[in-house]
């Protein structure tokens, strides 16, 4: 589930289309900036499938707009958001007044890029798109400070795990390949039923002794 392995050996992979929830911040931050702009994309970590495909779909998307310059592509955040806010301070601090538009694959890397904007008063002024939906990035989302989030839904990818595992023991055919949804969500869409699911999810009706 969730993160793939270099290896066709599995029963089922359920998961995010990653590649896909990179193009659809792509698509969306080249239309914020009207198809111009200078852009950073910080990475997430070398060795991690699931973010190295949205970085992929970033990249991918983000050809289709050849006046959208991308200053850089090249630093990796690390694996806390510690390290995180350190390299989002270092790429600010070398692009802060040319940069236009910013693109983070996980939730780490987007809280940190956030707290480095709040920190130094850019935080509205830059357009952000984040990835995952922690308190924190829904709180940046509905006070202007990210532009958009792309969510994935790990409740439905839970289900289907277990369920895929459970038909397989059983001795029943699964599908190699499982897509259990992405999407991107923006301010004015948060407060819509099918947004409200994965930004809030009711954890409790799941969760009862």
């Amino acid at each position: 589930m969730d993160s793939g392995l270099k290896s066709d050996s599995y029963v089922s992979f359920i998961a995010t289309d990653n590649f896909r929830g990179g193009q659809l911040g792509a698509e969306h931050l080249g239309k914020l900036l009207g198809g111009k702009g200078n852009v950073i994309l910080m990475r997430y970590q070398v060795g991690s499938a699931s973010t190295e495909e949205r970085e992929a779909g970033f990249l991918d998307a983000l050809k289709k707009h050849p006046d959208i310059k991308l200053i850089s592509s090249d630093q990796y955040a690390g694996p806390t958001r510690e390290t995180g806010y350190q390299a989002a301070q270092n790429l600010l601090n070398r692009f802060g007044n040319d940069v236009n538009g910013i693109f983070c694959p996980n939730e780490s890397t987007a809280f940190a890029m956030l707290r480095v904007l709040q920190d130094n008063g850019w935080a509205g002024k830059v357009h952000f798109v984040g990835f995952d939906a922690s308190e924190n990035l829904v709180n940046g989302l509905a006070s202007g400070q990210i532009d958009a989030l792309v969510v994935q839904d790990p409740i439905n990818m839970g289900y289907l795990g277990l369920k895929t595992l459970v038909a397989h023991i059983k001795g029943q055919p699964v599908e190699k390949r499982i897509d259990t949804g992405v999407r991107l969500i923006t301010r004015d869409r948060m407060d819509d039923a099918d947004a409200r699911e994965l930004l809030h999810p009711d954890l409790s009706k799941w969760l009862k002794p």
